[in-house]
């Protein structure tokens, strides 16, 4: 629906850098945690920069406490086996690789190693707010 100016809020959010605008995410899909606020697409772009990932997707868990917390779903590029002891080790680099470039409240609390992520037929991710 357009306001009185004739734009449409497509509900980006978009953050002003050094001049240039850059896409944060999704207001529909922001995590709050204990009020601050986390897009998950900014998550995912610093997990999706480990080498050994595929593609990942970052939702909230409900949290008594802070109202969320934030917690991946990744597939990896070479499938380990989920017994193996190198799969703990692999969560903690990842979780090291995101505490090294983020702030400690978009740091996920838990990375699960999945085989698949719901795509849509163009090529998104499909996310599920709750």
């Amino acid at each position: 629906m357009r306001d009185a100016e004739g734009f449409v809020d497509t509900g980006d959010v978009l953050e002003l850098r050094e001049g240039r605008y850059y896409f944060a995410g999704r207001r529909d899909g922001t995590i709050n945690v204990g009020g601050l606020k986390v897009h998950p697409e900014e998550v995912e772009a610093v997990i999706n920069r480990h080498p050994e990932v595929g593609m990942s997707l970052v939702r909230t868990r409900k949290s008594s406490i802070t109202g969320g917390l934030v917690v991946a779903d990744v597939v990896l590029k070479r499938p380990k086996q989920p017994e193996g002891s190198g799969t703990q080790e692999l969560q903690r680099e990842i979780l090291q690789f995101c505490r090294a470039e983020l702030a400690l409240y978009k740091v996920p609390v838990g990375i699960n190693f999945v085989s698949t992520l719901a795509v849509s037929q163009t090529g998104k991710l499909i996310r599920r707010h709750a």
